[in-house]
């Protein structure tokens, strides 16, 4: 890996949020620097032998550059060590404390060529069209959500570039789209484009990047349940496996495998995609992706295992995951059975006082189900089971991430305790219910039971 360094001399300005721990840094270089210069004499280091020392597994080395909050989120150490071996080949034989100076002069330096824009086609199941292909219009149009644009499919390279531009990023050219196009199954032909700025060093990139579009996706999925159209045909999803970032400097498109596919398999309908641009999605996108609390763990665990359970093969293991997602939201108290916990909570917080009762009800037989299946070796779910429960759990998550978006906003210390007593003081008539009004507005959860 190449690392540009510049050739002006003029004093670098140092952004407050890049720095490095130059005393520790200089401490634990000391030692390994002075052994370096010793092996390469006056003469430097002329690369054709292996580079002296043992810099790559410096320990020491490594904690003290990671004490910098800029090094530990957007540098990988490979990229940090190229960049300690750019300061040793390019000055004079170095004290400690300037080799220090130095890479943070450095690291600063080159910071203009880790920006990228983030670029992750969405694929949708297909929506029933009886046969007439015309029928099914995209209902994207561009729209930023956060820190995240949405826009149409981009199955050309006019179209691509469109999008790249609004973001002050270089234009592909012909030959770069085609070869993204044909070693990616056509991703960019794919139902939405999502894309977002993104900085750090590639290879770090590459995992932070996919994370933060995981908290994208996994919320689109639960809102597609709650407020989307439920119909699709029987034509399987063409799942997306790759995302790709474009380098601001060099105008370089690299393409990079998923951890899981970019898909949602439900259908993509205009009322989904008004829902997701609703505050509210922003809103909760913001707690899952940068939240600390613990209460934000709980639910991201969640809205995890909810989408397991929506792209599991099997309807006992979505069912199970339905659960568990419900309960790792509310199951707290020791002292409480689980069952008692969940039915109690689930039906007050989720549901309209005209619903609660039957919710309740409906909360005690999954967990009954679900106790079945994990100690007594049941096997069969009803479809209709799995339905309730993917339901029950989507209200779950929703109705949580509401009411920790109107708390955060009032109280201080710790959400998860604030959570908890509100529902409590809820349950004893001491507070009034937040209501989640466009939750409450959904159909009222039907079974056969009902008919």
């Amino acid at each position: 890996m190449l690392i540009a360094t510049p050739n002006n001399q003029e004093p670098i300005k140092m952004p407050k949020d890049i720095t490095i721990d130059k005393d520790s840094v200089a401490r634990a270089v000391r030692a390994p620097l002075e052994a370096y210069y010793k092996e390469v004499k006056a003469t430097g280091y002329d690369g054709s032998t292996e580079r002296p020392g043992n810099w790559e597994e410096d320990e020491a080395l490594g904690k003290a550059l990671s004490k910098s909050k800029y090094v530990a989120r957007h540098l990988d150490w490979l990229y940090v060590v190229q960049l300690m071996y750019s300061v040793l080949d390019n000055n004079q034989p170095l004290k400690a404390v300037d080799f220090a100076e130095k890479l943070e002069k450095l690291i600063v330096a080159t910071a203009s060529q880790r920006d990228y824009l983030a670029i992750f086609p969405l694929s949708f199941k297909p929506t029933i069209t009886f046969g007439i292909s015309k029928l099914r219009k995209s209902v994207v149009r561009r729209k930023a959500i956060g820190k995240f644009t949405i826009s149409p499919s981009a199955p050309t390279t006019k179209a691509l570039n469109v999008i790249t531009t609004k973001h002050g990023f270089p234009k592909l050219d012909e030959w770069d789209f085609q070869h993204a196009m044909r070693t990616s199954n056509k991703a960019f032909s794919r139902d939405m484009v999502v894309t977002f700025d993104v900085h750090g060093a590639e290879d770090q990139l590459r995992w932070n990047a996919d994370f933060e579009f995981t908290h994208f996706r996994r919320l689109v999925e639960l809102f597609g349940v709650l407020f989307g159209d439920a119909r699709s045909g029987f034509v399987p999803s063409t799942s997306v496996n790759h995302f790709f970032l474009l380098n601001k400097t060099t105008g370089e498109l690299r393409r990079f495998p998923t951890r899981a596919p970019s898909l949602v398999d439900l259908p993509l309908d205009k009322a989904l995609f008004q829902a997701i641009g609703r505050h509210g999605f922003n809103d909760f996108l913001s707690g899952l992706s940068t939240s600390t609390q613990t209460m934000y763990g709980r639910i991201r665990n969640a809205i995890k295992f909810f989408s397991m359970a929506l792209n599991a093969d099997d309807r006992m293991s979505s069912f199970l995951f339905y659960v568990i997602s419900m309960e790792a939201i509310f199951s707290r108290d020791k002292n409480n059975p689980i069952k008692v916990t969940l039915a109690d909570l689930g039906a007050m917080l989720c549901f309209p006082p005209a619903q609660r009762l039957k919710a309740h009800q409906r909360i005690r037989d999954a967990y009954d189900l679900r106790s079945a299946i994990v100690h007594n070796g049941a096997s069969n779910v009803p479809r209709e089971s799995a339905e309730v429960a993917r339901l029950l759990a989507a209200r779950a998550i929703y109705a949580s991430l509401f009411l920790c978006h109107k708390l955060k906003k009032d109280e201080q210390g710790k959400l998860e305790d604030h959570f908890f007593n509100y529902l409590r003081d809820q349950k004893l008539g001491l507070v009034k219910a937040i209501v989640p009004r466009e939750l409450w507005a959904l159909p009222e959860i039907v079974d056969s039971e009902d008919e």
